[in-house]
């Protein structure tokens, strides 16, 4: 029940576009802000003499290491695992219990109320002046209608029934005979 009720949310009109810009969004927010939060502030020592200034260091790394954590890419690092992959490892792995976790429902949510918001509003834009320059179609038209393909064509084909070459074929060498 309430992986229907996740997949209508998701699949009703433009909510899956408006789902996944909206995701976007929360998840570079969420990146900045984790990066900022998770942010080291270890002054890097250069000892002359003995030592190397490592003891200061978190995990007694080198100085080289220990001013790329200072930049606060270990919240990058976090972000991207926990925030992105992780989820698309569970969904692919497990959709029907992703989809059945009440959760996903206000997730869904969320993201389509940031994209309410109008702070997305330049990707509509941006997309629809890309759309016009490339020459983009729909779907139905670089694959045909649902109906038009089947088990015996080839979508790497270009959608041509693999037999149709053979019947060609045969028909070329009878002419010629």
């Amino acid at each position: 029940r309430i992986a229907h009720a996740n997949c209508q949310l998701a699949f009703s009109g433009q909510n899956l576009q408006s789902f996944l810009i909206g995701r976007q969004i929360l998840v570079t927010l969420a990146m900045f802000a984790l990066a900022r939060i998770t942010t080291l502030n270890i002054p890097v020592v250069v000892v002359n003499g003995s030592g190397d200034g490592r003891d200061n260091n978190i995990l007694g790394v080198h100085n080289e290491l220990q001013e790329v954590f200072n930049t606060g890419v270990l919240g990058a690092f976090v972000t991207t695992i926990i925030g992105c992959l992780l989820w698309r490892v569970i969904a692919a792995s497990f959709p029907m219990a992703f989809l059945s976790n009440p959760l996903i429902y206000v997730i869904i949510r969320m993201c389509l109320l940031v994209e309410a918001t109008g702070v997305c509003s330049g990707a509509w834009l941006l997309a629809l002046i890309h759309k016009q320059l490339v020459g983009y179609q729909v779907d139905e038209a670089y694959l045909g209608t649902t109906s038009h393909i089947s088990g015996s064509t080839d979508v790497e084909n270009g959608g041509k029934d693999m037999d149709d070459d053979d019947d060609d074929d045969e028909e070329e060498e009878e002419e010629e005979d």
